[in-house]
């Protein structure tokens, strides 16, 4: 065989060796990718989504989420770290990096992200978006100057003991830096409001987890169905694992993107996050969700309206212990059910302040006549016309008494001097009411009362007390009268007594007469009558929780006081 010949054989041979390996690569570059296969190539991708504002091509600032088409939320200057972040997760595929090598070199496919409708909108739209930001932001500063004030009135009144007690704190620091917040979005919006030509964009990061950490991934190519990663250059290594099982990363997939999307797609399931952010028109709810997404357990929500709720949930309903603060409204922290606020249930135990307040019932029973045993004050009985949760048992000191010292301008109490020496000499903080009359002017009463009272420094604040029927109401010509008297005797004693008196009231006189004088509702401290197991829900300095209370010293019932605060 000449040499010609070889070389003729050993090109044949190279070339039929060559067609066998690239027949055979087509052939298993071709058949049907099995189900242990694609397997190998399924991975997380996590999400991370803000929104970025621009005025004539010059990003302003960044948003974490639009609420609805109207409420932008965490604002921040664009460049700054938002706090939060919509996260979420979605399924991914390793791919072929080239089209005929089975590599995928760091190339994952997920589902495509349909953006936000804000993000559509023409100049003109989010100019109009903005403006309505603003005015937002400003009625937020507002609100959140009057919860400040709430917030403070509680924690005054509460101690760490009392349910729910850290929520509030908590809702109070959040709130200052809230407020910090609100203030630099303002500016911010202000600013670009002075662009001409408005834009909003979607910025979406995507990582996946490694032992090394975050590892981010690059949008390469995308189309409504579905887009390509590849993972940052420096992250190339095979030794990188990935945390679904820790294994190390995938380097050879038949999958292509198309191929990938369609499994995606064919197989992607939703998941319930139990402690995830999700959001709609009406506002935002973050915590744990039942099976069709509805709030239950334990989660917050805020409203567009500001309202703010955190605590337990059934179903989407409101029910267990939860603070809520509604615009216009006094703070709610208490028991809920089927979202109605039922109230707050207070705790008794020693550390709380307790009193009561005496007439005449306390020393005549018929034409039985009673001392008071003022060495021996001690409340042994909360009454019985409620349930109550009680710390322990009920053996409480007396820390202030309120006696009756008139009633109209024709009733005075022959026991109210006495009473009124007996608790000074036994150390006891006193104070004088008066009962209040339909049939007298106010300003009578308050001389009445003035002539038959007394007040030293150290006294508690004179009362009115005032206890009208409907019918007596109607007697005496109705609501307006009422209050018309019931100011002239509280401005008239406030003016001899250098203090400011206090308003004794039921909670039936609360609920249907007290919000037509405002300014007797915002001017004066309020002593309630209420006998149900719940705190009144009300401003108040005394509730009085009960007429049929014990006080050992005191023959009878007494009225049980609770001073609305741990400190005089």
């Amino acid at each position: 065989m000449t040499k010609r010949h070889k070389h003729i054989l050993i090109f044949i041979f190279t070339a039929m060796l060559l067609l066998i390996l690239v027949a055979t690569w087509l052939v298993w570059l071709l058949q049907p990718v099995s189900e242990e296969e694609i397997a190998r190539t399924d991975t997380v991708v996590m999400t991370e989504t803000r929104y970025i504002v621009s005025a004539d091509s010059v990003d302003i600032f960044a948003f974490s989420s639009p609420r609805g088409d109207t409420l932008l939320n965490d604002i921040v200057a664009t460049g700054k770290h938002l706090k939060e972040k919509e996260h979420g997760t979605q399924n991914a595929q390793w791919v072929r990096r080239w089209q005929l090598l089975p590599y995928c070199g760091g190339t994952l496919a997920v589902e495509s992200y349909d953006t936000a409708k804000i993000c559509k909108y023409t100049s003109d739209e989010v100019l109009a978006l903005l403006k309505r930001e603003s005015t937002h932001l400003s009625s937020l500063l507002h609100l959140a100057d009057v919860q400040k004030k709430d917030i403070d009135y509680f924690t005054k009144t509460h101690t760490v003991t009392d349910n729910g007690f850290d929520i509030v704190v908590r809702y109070g620091e959040e709130l200052a830096i809230a407020e910090d917040s609100v203030t630099s979005a303002v500016t911010l919006v202000e600013k670009a409001l002075c662009g001409k030509k408005l834009r909003i964009r979607l910025d979406r990061r995507y990582y996946i987890e490694s032992y090394l950490g975050h590892i981010e991934c690059i949008p390469t190519k995308s189309n409504d169905s579905v887009t390509t990663l590849r993972i940052t250059p420096n992250e190339q290594q095979e030794d990188v694992e990935i945390e679904r099982g820790f294994s190390t990363r995938i380097n050879h997939s038949r999958l292509t993107a198309a191929s990938a999307f369609a499994r995606l797609a064919a197989r992607h399931q939703k998941t319930v996050a139990l402690h995830n952010t999700i959001f709609d028109r009406k506002g935002t709810y973050t915590g744990s969700r039942d099976s069709i997404d509805q709030p239950h357990g334990y989660g917050r929500y805020v409203s567009r309206q500001g309202e703010f709720y955190e605590g337990e949930w059934v179903h989407g309903k409101r029910e267990g212990v939860g603070f809520t603060m509604v615009p216009g409204k006094h703070l709610h922290l208490g028991e809920w059910k089927d979202d109605r606020f039922l109230g707050e249930r207070i705790t008794y135990t020693p550390e709380r302040i307790y009193g009561i307040d005496i007439s005449r019932f306390q020393h005549e029973e018929g034409r039985k006549r009673y001392s008071i045993d003022w060495r021996n004050l001690r409340i042994t009985s909360l009454g019985k016309l409620s349930k109550k949760k009680i710390n322990g048992s009920v053996n409480y000191p007396v820390s202030f008494v309120y006696i009756k010292a008139t009633e109209g301008i024709t009733v005075k109490s022959k026991y109210f001097a006495p009473d009124y020496v007996a608790a000074k000499k036994y150390g006891y903080r006193a104070g004088a009411y008066h009962f209040f009359s339909i049939m007298s002017p106010g300003s009578k009463q308050a001389e009445y009362f003035l002539k038959n009272s007394r007040y030293k420094k150290g006294d508690l604040p004179p009362v009115l007390d005032v206890e009208p029927t409907d019918a007596q109401i109607r007697k005496a010509g109705g609501i307006e009268n009422i209050f018309r008297n019931m100011r002239a005797w509280l401005n008239t004693v406030e003016k001899m007594r250098g203090v400011r008196p206090i308003l004794y009231i039921n909670q039936g006189f609360v609920n249907k007469y007290l919000s037509l004088a405002p300014d007797l509702k915002k001017k004066y401290e309020v002593w309630i009558a209420r006998y149900g197991e719940y705190k009144p829900d009300v401003k108040l300095i005394y509730w009085q929780l009960c007429p049929d209370g014990r006080v050992n010293g005191i023959h009878g019932d007494v009225d049980i006081n609770v001073y609305n605060g741990f400190s005089f």
